[in-house]
């Protein structure tokens, strides 16, 4: 009778509660990533990375959009390079060759110059590129780009300018990898990786960029915070005064520490270790941590060796050994200097050497993230 039936508003109601549980079991079976660390540590080339692993990869209208900031990559870093010369020469002690161009490429700089920043590469523009990387005095600024703010990468792009110049050009997965483009804002996608879903969030790491970040910290299943190890000798993009990996340490050992992180698991990818190790062996680690490193160069007391009339430097070390054994040491300085900011003694930090631009590497160090997370 009707004692035993259910009326339509019951029936809906159980419905309704029947898909948001299912909502509910579904989020919770999400892993919140968060990509946080300094800018130009690499975390945007993870979150690239993953995307050609894990995800869609790159289609026409990205490659596009990626053709214009390598574009504005290589037309800006060469104007830049050029107008560090005189910069350059006024710093050069009196006993050095002063730089300078050639009237060809004294030619290509004020033809590059008044090129907008928003124009996109053609062969006019790359031959003048490329008359320009060919100069000594171009790349003896490169060689002190840590000083002046030239992207490591952007020696990547020059060296290949002709073929950036063509006008069927489309960026390839490693152009898209190396190009440098700064994140605003807050990035976030899913992706499934070896059958877990992870929603990850790739932050802008500039410091004006910081204040966002508060609003990815609620439920976040592990914190991945990614530090450059060859950023010892450079200074912030924003602050001149401030040295790179200094800020870097110091943002780590805040993230590590705050409160809404004190159950979360941190994992640290010591980045860009391929270029740490070519640098390892021409700037010493002193001229970012003074003393505290006590291992010296087994070939030179003070730093690089400079030729006598260029500031050309030529490596500290020799011998395969010394040199392998001089890299492990200062890299496991940096290794501990940031893990002994992580002042909770119940939390490990699981860290990790990596090359974001290494598709083999990123793969590897993602099944080991899983197996963190996950378990």
């Amino acid at each position: 009778m009707g004692c035993c039936s259910t009326s339509p508003d019951r029936l809906i109601d159980t419905e309704v509660s029947r898909e948001l549980n299912g909502d509910k079991d579904r989020a919770s079976k999400i892993q919140k990533l968060l990509f946080l660390g300094s800018g130009g540590s690499g975390k945007s080339t993870f979150f690239k990375q993953l995307r050609c692993i894990h995800g869609a990869g790159f289609n026409e209208k990205d490659r596009s959009v990626y053709k214009e900031h390598i574009s504005a990559q290589c037309i800006e870093q060469i104007c830049r390079a050029v107008e560090c010369i005189p910069h350059h020469n006024e710093r050069l002690p009196e006993q050095y060759d002063k730089l300078q161009l050639s009237k060809d490429a004294e030619q290509s700089a004020q033809y590059v110059e008044n090129i907008p920043v928003d124009h996109l590469m053609n062969p006019e523009v790359a031959s003048h590129i490329d008359v320009l990387w060919r100069e000594d005095a171009i790349q003896q600024i490169f060689q002190n780009r840590a000083i002046y703010h030239i992207d490591d990468s952007s020696a990547y792009f020059f060296d290949d300018i002709q073929r950036i110049g063509e006008a069927q050009f489309q960026p390839s997965d490693m152009d898209i990898m190396l190009v440098r483009y700064r994140t605003t804002g807050v990035v976030e996608s899913r992706f499934n990786i070896r059958g877990s879903m992870f929603q990850i969030f790739d932050v802008g790491g500039q410091q004006s960029e910081r204040k966002k970040w508060i609003h990815c910290f609620e439920n976040v299943t592990a914190v991945i915070f990614v530090a450059s190890l060859s950023c010892y000798d450079e200074t912030m993009f924003e602050d001149d005064t401030t040295n790179a990996m200094i800020d870097s340490l110091e943002l780590f050992r805040e993230i590590c520490n705050l409160q809404w992180f004190v159950a979360t698991p941190i994992i640290l990818f010591l980045n860009k270790t391929d270029l740490f190790e070519k640098k390892i062996q021409l700037i010493p680690l002193s001229v970012c941590f003074g003393d505290e490193f006590p291992k010296e160069p087994p070939r030179s007391m003070s730093g690089a060796e400079l030729s006598t009339t260029t500031m050309e430097q030529q490596p500290m070390i020799d011998g395969d050994e010394a040199r392998t054994q001089y890299i492990a040491d200062a890299r496991n300085f940096i290794k501990k200097k940031f893990t002994d900011n992580n002042l909770n003694g119940k939390r490990a930090v699981y860290a990790h050497i990596t090359i974001a631009t290494n598709k083999d590497n990123v793969d590897q160090v993602f099944n080991d993230v899983q197996q963190i997370v996950v378990n």
